[in-house]
Protein backbone atom coordinates (compact mmCIF):
# COMPACT_ATOMS: atom_id res chain seq x y z
CA UNK A 1 0.00 0.00 0.00
CA UNK A 2 1.16 3.43 -0.84
CA UNK A 3 0.46 6.87 1.15
CA UNK A 4 0.95 10.72 1.06
CA UNK A 5 -0.03 12.14 3.89
CA UNK A 6 -0.45 16.08 4.13
CA UNK A 7 0.09 17.55 8.01
CA UNK A 8 -1.24 21.10 8.92
CA UNK A 9 -0.17 23.68 11.43
CA UNK A 10 -2.78 26.27 13.11
CA UNK A 11 -1.56 29.75 12.21
CA UNK A 12 -2.45 31.84 15.50
CA UNK A 13 -0.98 34.78 16.89
CA UNK A 14 -1.91 35.65 20.38
CA UNK A 15 -2.81 39.42 20.61
CA UNK A 16 -2.02 40.75 23.62
CA UNK A 17 -5.21 43.05 25.38
CA UNK A 18 -3.86 46.62 26.07
CA UNK A 19 -3.82 48.04 29.29
CA UNK A 20 -5.60 51.15 30.06
CA UNK A 21 -3.16 53.90 30.85
CA UNK A 22 -4.15 56.25 33.86
CA UNK A 23 -6.12 59.66 32.79
CA UNK A 24 -3.66 62.54 32.85
CA UNK A 25 -4.81 65.24 34.72
CA UNK A 26 -5.39 67.80 31.74
CA UNK A 27 -8.33 64.67 30.09
CA UNK A 28 -11.55 65.43 31.35
CA UNK A 29 -13.47 62.90 32.99
CA UNK A 30 -16.24 62.42 30.09
CA UNK A 31 -12.83 61.30 27.77
CA UNK A 32 -11.84 58.78 30.46
CA UNK A 33 -15.55 57.48 30.40
CA UNK A 34 -15.24 56.94 26.57
CA UNK A 35 -12.74 54.66 26.97
CA UNK A 36 -13.98 52.90 29.49
CA UNK A 37 -17.52 52.12 27.64
CA UNK A 38 -15.45 51.59 24.51
CA UNK A 39 -13.50 48.87 26.51
CA UNK A 40 -16.54 47.52 27.68
CA UNK A 41 -18.00 46.99 23.86
CA UNK A 42 -15.32 45.10 23.18
CA UNK A 43 -15.80 42.57 26.31
CA UNK A 44 -18.85 42.12 25.66
CA UNK A 45 -17.88 40.84 21.96
CA UNK A 46 -18.90 43.80 20.12
CA UNK A 47 -15.94 44.43 18.18
CA UNK A 48 -17.10 46.18 15.16
CA UNK A 49 -19.00 48.76 17.61
CA UNK A 50 -15.95 49.00 19.68
CA UNK A 51 -13.72 50.04 16.90
CA UNK A 52 -16.46 52.57 15.87
CA UNK A 53 -16.28 54.07 19.28
CA UNK A 54 -12.29 53.84 19.33
CA UNK A 55 -12.58 55.79 15.73
CA UNK A 56 -14.25 58.49 17.28
CA UNK A 57 -12.02 58.57 20.14
CA UNK A 58 -8.63 58.59 17.90
CA UNK A 59 -10.36 61.42 15.68
CA UNK A 60 -11.21 63.57 19.09
CA UNK A 61 -7.82 63.13 20.70
CA UNK A 62 -5.30 61.55 17.68
CA UNK A 63 -2.43 61.59 19.89
CA UNK A 64 -4.19 59.75 22.71
CA UNK A 65 -2.09 56.93 24.34
CA UNK A 66 -4.90 54.83 24.77
CA UNK A 67 -6.99 55.14 21.21
CA UNK A 68 -3.38 54.62 19.95
CA UNK A 69 -2.93 51.49 21.59
CA UNK A 70 -6.82 49.80 21.93
CA UNK A 71 -7.59 51.23 18.07
CA UNK A 72 -4.42 49.59 16.78
CA UNK A 73 -5.26 46.39 18.54
CA UNK A 74 -8.86 46.36 17.46
CA UNK A 75 -7.82 46.72 14.09
CA UNK A 76 -5.43 43.94 14.35
CA UNK A 77 -8.86 41.90 15.57
CA UNK A 78 -10.48 42.79 12.58
CA UNK A 79 -8.15 41.59 10.63
CA UNK A 80 -6.62 45.20 9.23
CA UNK A 81 -2.94 45.27 10.02
CA UNK A 82 -2.34 47.79 7.58
CA UNK A 83 -4.45 50.35 9.45
CA UNK A 84 -2.78 48.86 13.00
CA UNK A 85 0.27 49.50 12.75
CA UNK A 86 1.09 53.34 12.17
CA UNK A 87 -1.62 53.21 15.66
CA UNK A 88 0.82 50.92 16.97
CA UNK A 89 3.73 52.30 16.04
CA UNK A 90 2.64 56.02 17.02
CA UNK A 91 1.52 53.82 20.99
CA UNK A 92 5.42 52.61 20.89
CA UNK A 93 6.85 56.18 20.45
CA UNK A 94 4.76 57.36 23.29
CA UNK A 95 5.78 54.36 25.63
CA UNK A 96 8.74 52.49 23.95
CA UNK A 97 8.68 49.79 26.35
CA UNK A 98 5.40 48.81 26.58
CA UNK A 99 5.15 44.66 25.98
CA UNK A 100 1.67 44.88 24.98
CA UNK A 101 1.99 47.27 22.27
CA UNK A 102 5.08 45.52 21.36
CA UNK A 103 3.47 42.76 20.99
CA UNK A 104 0.46 43.87 19.63
CA UNK A 105 2.65 45.30 17.23
CA UNK A 106 4.83 42.11 16.29
CA UNK A 107 1.18 40.95 16.06
CA UNK A 108 0.23 43.54 12.66
CA UNK A 109 3.50 42.74 11.26
CA UNK A 110 2.71 39.13 11.27
CA UNK A 111 -0.62 39.68 9.51
CA UNK A 112 0.63 41.95 7.43
CA UNK A 113 3.60 39.67 6.35
CA UNK A 114 6.11 42.32 7.32
CA UNK A 115 7.92 39.08 9.06
CA UNK A 116 11.93 40.67 9.68
CA UNK A 117 9.84 43.53 11.33
CA UNK A 118 7.77 40.86 13.66
CA UNK A 119 10.41 38.97 14.36
CA UNK A 120 12.25 41.94 15.74
CA UNK A 121 9.06 43.40 17.89
CA UNK A 122 9.02 39.66 19.22
CA UNK A 123 12.28 39.60 20.49
CA UNK A 124 12.24 42.84 21.79
CA UNK A 125 9.38 41.41 24.31
CA UNK A 126 11.44 37.84 24.95
CA UNK A 127 13.89 40.34 26.43
CA UNK A 128 11.74 42.51 28.50
CA UNK A 129 9.85 39.20 29.49
CA UNK A 130 11.34 36.07 28.85
CA UNK A 131 8.43 34.27 30.60
CA UNK A 132 5.72 36.09 28.28
CA UNK A 133 4.00 33.24 26.26
CA UNK A 134 2.68 35.21 23.45
CA UNK A 135 5.62 35.91 21.69
CA UNK A 136 7.42 32.92 21.58
CA UNK A 137 4.55 31.16 20.21
CA UNK A 138 4.06 33.60 17.12
CA UNK A 139 8.15 33.44 16.96
CA UNK A 140 7.92 29.69 16.10
CA UNK A 141 5.26 30.32 13.56
CA UNK A 142 7.26 32.85 11.61
CA UNK A 143 10.25 30.43 11.79
CA UNK A 144 7.69 27.68 10.83
CA UNK A 145 6.42 29.42 7.52
CA UNK A 146 10.17 30.30 6.87
CA UNK A 147 11.35 26.65 7.23
CA UNK A 148 13.61 27.10 10.05
CA UNK A 149 12.14 24.55 11.59
CA UNK A 150 15.28 24.55 14.30
CA UNK A 151 14.21 27.53 15.56
CA UNK A 152 10.77 27.03 15.25
CA UNK A 153 10.94 23.63 17.50
CA UNK A 154 13.27 25.90 20.14
CA UNK A 155 10.43 28.75 20.10
CA UNK A 156 7.48 26.45 20.78
CA UNK A 157 9.24 24.30 23.08
CA UNK A 158 9.58 27.20 25.37
CA UNK A 159 6.17 28.21 24.53
CA UNK A 160 5.12 24.84 25.19
CA UNK A 161 6.67 25.03 28.75
CA UNK A 162 5.36 28.44 29.85
CA UNK A 163 1.97 27.07 28.60
CA UNK A 164 2.18 23.24 28.87
CA UNK A 165 -2.04 23.10 28.13
CA UNK A 166 -1.82 24.77 24.95
CA UNK A 167 -2.93 22.41 21.98
CA UNK A 168 -1.83 24.65 19.57
CA UNK A 169 1.62 24.73 20.36
CA UNK A 170 1.48 21.20 20.55
CA UNK A 171 0.21 20.55 17.31
CA UNK A 172 2.66 23.22 15.58
CA UNK A 173 5.49 21.34 17.58
CA UNK A 174 4.57 18.26 15.80
CA UNK A 175 4.41 20.25 12.57
CA UNK A 176 8.41 21.39 13.14
CA UNK A 177 9.24 17.85 14.34
CA UNK A 178 7.81 16.08 11.38
CA UNK A 179 9.58 18.50 8.94
CA UNK A 180 13.20 17.27 10.49
CA UNK A 181 12.06 14.06 9.79
CA UNK A 182 12.14 13.46 13.74
CA UNK A 183 8.67 11.54 13.25
CA UNK A 184 8.34 9.73 17.11
CA UNK A 185 8.85 13.34 18.46
CA UNK A 186 6.12 14.82 16.21
CA UNK A 187 3.87 12.32 16.50
CA UNK A 188 3.91 12.48 20.52
CA UNK A 189 3.51 16.43 19.98
CA UNK A 190 0.49 15.81 17.17
CA UNK A 191 -0.88 12.93 19.79
CA UNK A 192 -0.64 15.60 23.25
CA UNK A 193 -2.44 18.46 20.73
CA UNK A 194 -5.71 16.01 20.00
CA UNK A 195 -5.61 14.53 23.70
CA UNK A 196 -5.94 17.89 25.08
CA UNK A 197 -8.60 19.09 22.20
CA UNK A 198 -10.67 15.79 21.51
CA UNK A 199 -13.10 17.88 19.17
CA UNK A 200 -10.46 19.30 17.06
CA UNK A 201 -10.02 17.49 13.60
CA UNK A 202 -7.25 18.83 12.58
CA UNK A 203 -5.61 17.74 15.33
CA UNK A 204 -6.86 13.99 14.78
CA UNK A 205 -5.99 14.44 11.47
CA UNK A 206 -2.34 14.97 11.94
CA UNK A 207 -1.70 12.90 14.92
CA UNK A 208 -3.80 9.83 12.29
CA UNK A 209 -1.81 10.60 9.18
CA UNK A 210 1.44 10.96 11.01
CA UNK A 211 1.26 7.31 12.65
CA UNK A 212 -0.26 6.25 9.22
CA UNK A 213 3.08 7.24 7.82
CA UNK A 214 5.07 5.37 10.43
CA UNK A 215 2.88 2.22 9.94
CA UNK A 216 1.85 2.23 13.43
CA UNK A 217 -1.61 0.75 14.67
CA UNK A 218 -1.88 3.81 16.75
CA UNK A 219 -3.10 5.60 13.49
CA UNK A 220 -6.93 4.07 13.55
CA UNK A 221 -8.56 5.73 16.24
CA UNK A 222 -7.50 9.46 14.89
CA UNK A 223 -8.04 8.64 11.45
CA UNK A 224 -11.85 7.63 12.03
CA UNK A 225 -12.49 10.61 14.37
CA UNK A 226 -10.47 12.80 11.69
CA UNK A 227 -12.76 11.39 9.04
CA UNK A 228 -15.93 11.74 11.07
CA UNK A 229 -18.54 12.11 8.35
CA UNK A 230 -16.52 13.73 5.76
CA UNK A 231 -14.65 13.03 3.33
CA UNK A 232 -11.07 14.19 3.58
CA UNK A 233 -9.27 12.58 0.70
CA UNK A 234 -6.04 11.68 2.18
CA UNK A 235 -8.01 10.89 5.56
CA UNK A 236 -9.15 8.38 3.95
CA UNK A 237 -6.71 7.53 1.81
CA UNK A 238 -4.76 6.35 4.76
CA UNK A 239 -7.96 4.99 6.97
CA UNK A 240 -7.80 2.54 4.41
CA UNK A 241 -4.06 1.78 4.48
CA UNK A 242 -4.50 1.81 8.21
CA UNK A 243 -7.60 -1.03 7.79
CA UNK A 244 -5.56 -3.26 5.32
CA UNK A 245 -2.78 -3.05 7.71
CA UNK A 246 -4.90 -4.10 10.54
CA UNK A 247 -6.14 -7.18 8.12
CA UNK A 248 -9.50 -5.26 7.94
CA UNK A 249 -9.51 -5.22 4.16
CA UNK A 250 -12.94 -5.31 3.96
CA UNK A 251 -13.42 -1.88 5.69
CA UNK A 252 -10.29 -0.43 3.52
CA UNK A 253 -12.07 -1.57 0.40
CA UNK A 254 -15.05 -0.03 1.61
CA UNK A 255 -13.48 3.68 2.01
CA UNK A 256 -11.38 3.24 -1.44
CA UNK A 257 -14.00 2.10 -3.47
CA UNK A 258 -16.34 5.10 -2.31
CA UNK A 259 -12.88 7.53 -3.36
CA UNK A 260 -12.99 6.73 -6.92
CA UNK A 261 -14.69 9.95 -8.32
CA UNK A 262 -12.41 11.86 -6.08
CA UNK A 263 -9.52 10.13 -6.59
CA UNK A 264 -9.92 10.02 -10.38
CA UNK A 265 -6.21 11.06 -11.27
CA UNK A 266 -4.10 9.41 -8.53
CA UNK A 267 -2.36 6.92 -8.90
CA UNK A 268 -1.42 5.66 -5.88
CA UNK A 269 -4.84 5.63 -4.78
CA UNK A 270 -5.90 3.22 -7.95
CA UNK A 271 -2.73 1.24 -7.04
CA UNK A 272 -4.14 0.37 -3.29
CA UNK A 273 -7.52 0.12 -4.53
CA UNK A 274 -6.13 -2.76 -6.76
CA UNK A 275 -4.35 -4.29 -4.38
CA UNK A 276 -7.66 -4.45 -1.79
CA UNK A 277 -9.27 -5.77 -5.01
CA UNK A 278 -7.25 -8.58 -5.49
CA UNK A 279 -7.30 -9.35 -1.65
CA UNK A 280 -10.80 -9.31 -1.90
CA UNK A 281 -10.62 -12.10 -4.80
CA UNK A 282 -11.54 -9.32 -7.15
CA UNK A 283 -9.48 -10.07 -10.04
CA UNK A 284 -11.15 -8.25 -13.01
CA UNK A 285 -11.37 -5.34 -10.56
CA UNK A 286 -7.75 -5.37 -9.60
CA UNK A 287 -6.99 -5.38 -13.17
CA UNK A 288 -9.14 -2.58 -14.07
CA UNK A 289 -7.52 -0.35 -11.19
CA UNK A 290 -4.35 -1.62 -12.49
CA UNK A 291 -4.63 -0.53 -16.15
CA UNK A 292 -5.93 2.56 -14.38
CA UNK A 293 -2.65 3.50 -12.52
CA UNK A 294 -0.78 2.48 -16.18
CA UNK A 295 -3.18 5.26 -17.89
CA UNK A 296 -1.78 7.16 -15.26
CA UNK A 297 2.11 6.62 -15.05
CA UNK A 298 2.66 3.55 -17.98
CA UNK A 299 5.69 3.40 -16.08
CA UNK A 300 4.87 2.52 -13.10
CA UNK A 301 6.80 -0.26 -11.46
CA UNK A 302 5.05 -1.62 -9.19
CA UNK A 303 1.73 -1.65 -11.25
CA UNK A 304 3.67 -3.12 -13.91
CA UNK A 305 4.88 -6.02 -11.84
CA UNK A 306 1.33 -6.73 -9.61
CA UNK A 307 -0.84 -6.92 -13.22
CA UNK A 308 2.19 -8.94 -14.58
CA UNK A 309 1.46 -11.62 -11.62
CA UNK A 310 -2.53 -11.42 -11.86
CA UNK A 311 -2.15 -12.04 -15.92
CA UNK A 312 0.30 -14.92 -14.98
CA UNK A 313 -2.14 -16.01 -12.18
CA UNK A 314 -5.36 -15.90 -14.74
CA UNK A 315 -2.88 -18.03 -17.11
CA UNK A 316 -2.78 -14.46 -19.67
CA UNK A 317 0.86 -15.51 -20.29
CA UNK A 318 1.15 -13.27 -22.96
CA UNK A 319 -0.42 -10.86 -21.83
CA UNK A 320 2.18 -11.46 -18.37
CA UNK A 321 5.13 -11.77 -20.67
CA UNK A 322 4.59 -7.77 -22.68
CA UNK A 323 4.17 -6.59 -18.80
CA UNK A 324 7.08 -8.20 -17.32
CA UNK A 325 9.53 -7.21 -20.79
CA UNK A 326 8.68 -3.36 -20.16
CA UNK A 327 9.71 -3.73 -16.67
CA UNK A 328 12.36 -5.39 -17.39
CA UNK A 329 13.23 -2.58 -19.95
CA UNK A 330 12.73 -0.11 -16.99
CA UNK A 331 14.89 -2.11 -14.70
CA UNK A 332 17.18 -3.70 -16.21
CA UNK A 333 19.22 -4.49 -13.02
CA UNK A 334 15.94 -6.67 -11.26
CA UNK A 335 16.70 -10.31 -11.47
CA UNK A 336 12.53 -10.63 -10.12
CA UNK A 337 11.49 -8.75 -13.37
CA UNK A 338 13.79 -10.85 -15.73
CA UNK A 339 12.70 -14.24 -13.63
CA UNK A 340 9.27 -13.05 -14.29
CA UNK A 341 9.95 -12.55 -17.69
CA UNK A 342 11.70 -16.16 -18.10
CA UNK A 343 8.54 -17.66 -16.49
CA UNK A 344 5.73 -16.08 -18.40
CA UNK A 345 7.55 -16.53 -21.53
CA UNK A 346 8.16 -20.08 -21.75
CA UNK A 347 4.59 -20.53 -20.18
CA UNK A 348 3.71 -18.64 -23.45
CA UNK A 349 5.81 -20.58 -25.64
CA UNK A 350 8.27 -17.70 -26.31
CA UNK A 351 11.35 -19.69 -25.36
CA UNK A 352 13.93 -17.25 -27.27
CA UNK A 353 12.62 -14.27 -24.81
CA UNK A 354 13.08 -16.36 -21.56
CA UNK A 355 16.46 -17.28 -22.95
CA UNK A 356 17.51 -13.77 -23.24
CA UNK A 357 16.14 -13.06 -19.63
CA UNK A 358 17.84 -16.01 -18.43
CA UNK A 359 21.08 -14.80 -20.26
CA UNK A 360 20.61 -11.42 -18.79
CA UNK A 361 20.78 -13.02 -15.16
CA UNK A 362 23.64 -14.67 -15.58
CA UNK A 363 25.46 -11.74 -16.89
CA UNK A 364 24.67 -10.42 -13.44
CA UNK A 365 25.28 -12.81 -11.10
CA UNK A 366 26.75 -15.80 -12.97
CA UNK A 367 27.05 -17.80 -9.33
CA UNK A 368 22.84 -18.59 -9.95
CA UNK A 369 22.97 -21.85 -10.67
CA UNK A 370 19.42 -23.03 -10.80
CA UNK A 371 18.98 -19.92 -13.21
CA UNK A 372 21.99 -21.38 -15.14
CA UNK A 373 20.36 -24.72 -14.89
CA UNK A 374 16.77 -23.19 -16.51
CA UNK A 375 19.08 -21.21 -19.46
CA UNK A 376 20.95 -24.53 -20.34
CA UNK A 377 17.74 -26.80 -20.63
CA UNK A 378 16.40 -24.37 -22.55
CA UNK A 379 19.08 -23.65 -25.12
CA UNK A 380 19.00 -27.69 -25.35
CA UNK A 381 15.23 -27.81 -26.09
CA UNK A 382 15.88 -24.63 -28.78
CA UNK A 383 19.05 -26.86 -30.43
CA UNK A 384 21.87 -24.66 -29.54
CA UNK A 385 23.48 -28.02 -28.15
CA UNK A 386 26.91 -26.61 -27.71
CA UNK A 387 25.42 -23.31 -25.54
CA UNK A 388 23.66 -25.94 -23.10
CA UNK A 389 27.08 -27.94 -22.45
CA UNK A 390 28.55 -24.55 -21.95
CA UNK A 391 25.98 -23.93 -19.35
CA UNK A 392 26.06 -27.61 -17.92
CA UNK A 393 29.82 -27.74 -17.46
CA UNK A 394 29.66 -23.94 -15.62
CA UNK A 395 27.36 -25.47 -13.00
CA UNK A 396 29.03 -28.62 -12.87
CA UNK A 397 32.33 -26.49 -12.47
CA UNK A 398 30.92 -25.30 -8.81
CA UNK A 399 28.96 -28.47 -7.84
CA UNK A 400 30.13 -31.63 -9.77
CA UNK A 401 27.73 -33.81 -8.22
CA UNK A 402 24.58 -31.77 -9.65
CA UNK A 403 21.96 -34.39 -11.00
CA UNK A 404 20.55 -31.57 -13.24
CA UNK A 405 23.17 -30.62 -14.79
CA UNK A 406 24.63 -33.97 -14.69
CA UNK A 407 21.99 -35.25 -16.81
CA UNK A 408 21.27 -32.13 -19.16
CA UNK A 409 25.31 -33.21 -20.30
CA UNK A 410 24.25 -36.52 -20.84
CA UNK A 411 21.43 -34.85 -22.93
CA UNK A 412 23.78 -33.65 -25.01
CA UNK A 413 26.28 -36.40 -25.48
CA UNK A 414 23.25 -37.79 -26.69
CA UNK A 415 21.97 -35.39 -28.84
CA UNK A 416 25.39 -35.66 -30.75
CA UNK A 417 25.57 -39.68 -30.34
CA UNK A 418 28.46 -39.09 -28.35
CA UNK A 419 26.98 -42.07 -26.34
CA UNK A 420 30.21 -43.27 -23.86
CA UNK A 421 30.23 -40.20 -22.65
CA UNK A 422 26.45 -39.93 -22.04
CA UNK A 423 26.41 -42.93 -20.15
CA UNK A 424 28.93 -41.73 -17.84
CA UNK A 425 27.09 -38.65 -17.90
CA UNK A 426 23.35 -40.78 -16.57
CA UNK A 427 25.48 -42.64 -14.70
CA UNK A 428 26.95 -39.86 -12.37
CA UNK A 429 23.71 -38.52 -12.28
CA UNK A 430 21.60 -41.71 -10.93
CA UNK A 431 24.76 -41.73 -8.32
CA UNK A 432 24.30 -38.11 -7.24
CA UNK A 433 20.22 -38.41 -7.18
CA UNK A 434 19.17 -42.13 -6.85
CA UNK A 435 15.59 -41.48 -6.99
CA UNK A 436 16.08 -39.44 -10.20
CA UNK A 437 13.91 -41.17 -12.88
CA UNK A 438 14.66 -39.43 -15.63
CA UNK A 439 18.64 -39.50 -15.62
CA UNK A 440 17.38 -44.22 -15.15
CA UNK A 441 15.49 -43.65 -18.06
CA UNK A 442 17.93 -41.88 -20.12
CA UNK A 443 20.73 -44.19 -19.19
CA UNK A 444 18.35 -46.81 -20.44
CA UNK A 445 17.84 -45.27 -23.52
CA UNK A 446 21.80 -45.22 -24.02
CA UNK A 447 22.69 -48.92 -23.10
CA UNK A 448 19.66 -49.52 -25.88
CA UNK A 449 21.71 -47.46 -28.28
CA UNK A 450 25.22 -49.51 -27.19
CA UNK A 451 23.50 -52.43 -27.71
CA UNK A 452 23.05 -53.30 -24.12
CA UNK A 453 19.91 -54.09 -23.13
CA UNK A 454 20.11 -56.61 -20.46
CA UNK A 455 22.35 -53.31 -18.90
CA UNK A 456 19.27 -50.89 -20.12
CA UNK A 457 17.60 -53.79 -17.84
CA UNK A 458 19.62 -53.60 -14.80
CA UNK A 459 19.25 -49.76 -14.77
CA UNK A 460 15.55 -49.40 -14.71
CA UNK A 461 15.47 -52.40 -12.19
CA UNK A 462 17.53 -50.16 -9.91
CA UNK A 463 15.32 -47.00 -10.67
CA UNK A 464 12.18 -49.52 -10.13
CA UNK A 465 13.68 -50.03 -6.17
CA UNK A 466 14.18 -46.57 -5.83
CA UNK A 467 11.27 -44.90 -7.10
CA UNK A 468 8.74 -48.05 -7.01
CA UNK A 469 5.79 -46.26 -7.96
CA UNK A 470 7.28 -44.39 -11.48
CA UNK A 471 4.77 -45.35 -14.41
CA UNK A 472 7.35 -44.16 -16.82
CA UNK A 473 10.27 -46.51 -15.30
CA UNK A 474 7.66 -49.32 -15.05
CA UNK A 475 6.49 -49.19 -19.05
CA UNK A 476 10.04 -48.71 -20.38
CA UNK A 477 11.10 -51.71 -18.26
CA UNK A 478 8.37 -54.00 -19.07
CA UNK A 479 8.79 -53.11 -23.24
CA UNK A 480 12.77 -54.01 -22.55
CA UNK A 481 11.95 -57.12 -21.05
CA UNK A 482 9.25 -58.58 -24.08
CA UNK A 483 11.99 -57.19 -26.38
CA UNK A 484 10.07 -54.10 -27.71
Amino acid sequence: MRAAPALLFVLLSSLVVPAIAQTPPNIEKQFEKRVADAVALYKAGKLPEAIKAFEAIHADVPKSYDGLSWLGFLYVRAKRPGEAIPLLEQALLAHPGDVDVLTNLGDAYLANREYDKAVDRYQTVVKQSPKMFEPHYNLGTIYLQRKQFPKAVAEFQIASRLKPDDPFVQNNLGVAFEAQNNLPRAAAAFRKASEMRPDNLTFARNAGLLYSRMHLPEALPFLEKALGDGTDPAVALALGEAYSRAGRSADALKYYEGLRTVEAKNETFWFNLAVLRAEAKDLTGAEQAYRRVLELNPTDLDALNNLGLLFYKEQKFAEATTLFDKLSGLEPGSISAKMNLAAAAVSASQLPKAIEAWKDIVRIEPTRSDVRLDLANALWHAGDIDGARFHYMQILQRDKDNAEALNGLGLCYLRTDKLPQAEAAFRSATKAKSTYAAAYNNLAITLEREKQPAKAIEALTEALQNSPDNEEIKKNLARLRTGG
